[in-house]
């Protein structure tokens, strides 16, 4: 990870260590604040996240209005959404650090694990379903753990894949992507070692 990236990531991770001891910074706007937020924004970090309700990255993170751009998606998985939001803030504000957060409780992750295969999602569902069988293959102790871990580095290959402007990021070292696992029961944010092969911009 380059350094700025790195500076980032330790930023969000003091924020979540406020968020867990309840020492959250009280993000309160007046007026002229949110006219200034308005007319202009300066995103920090990328992240897709999940779209479950116990899971905000701007609160989890202690962050305020415009330091994040996300997006939140069931599995988040390497959705059209997705790619989309990266693609806008990695060419109109060169954020530095890609996260893409699983977290413990997942739907999306039960339902497959209980052998759900049907259903709406389309190619999405059947992603997070490799991710499960992905984790099979290391026989881990808790292969519910196992698979949000394979599924959020399953979608951190997926991005790195097929996202022109990210490869192209990862490449010249302006931007940096990690993955993370947001644990609901304790508000932790852990993140993963995080690998991602390229082979040139093409």
């Amino acid at each position: 990870m380059h350094e700025r990236g790195q500076e980032i990531l330790q930023e969000l991770l003091e924020g979540n260590e406020r968020f867990r001891h309840g020492e959250g910074r009280a993000h309160v706007y007046s007026p002229d604040e949110l006219r200034s937020i308005a007319s202009v924004q300066r995103p920090i970090a990328a992240i897709v996240a999940c779209s479950d309700s116990r899971i905000a990255p701007e609160i989890v993170f202690d962050q305020p209005l415009g330091a994040i751009f996300a997006s939140r998606v069931p599995g988040n998985v390497a959705s059209d959404s997705a790619k989309w939001m990266l693609e806008i803030a990695l060419g109109e504000f060169q954020v530095p650090l890609v996260m893409v957060m699983g977290h413990t409780g997942c739907l999306a992750i039960g339902q497959l694990l209980d052998g759900d295969k049907g259903g709406a999602g389309g190619l999405h569902r059947f992603s997070v379903l490799s991710s499960v069988y992905r984790a099979k293959l290391r026989r881990p102790e808790d292969l519910y753990v196992a698979a949000v871990e394979e599924n959020v580095l399953q979608t951190v290959e997926h991005l790195a894949r097929d996202l022109y402007p990210l490869r192209k990021a990862l490449l010249s070292q302006s931007t940096s992507i990690v993955g993370a696992v947001y644990e609901m029961e304790t508000g932790n944010v852990r993140p993963i070692p995080t690998t991602v092969e390229l082979y040139g911009v093409y």
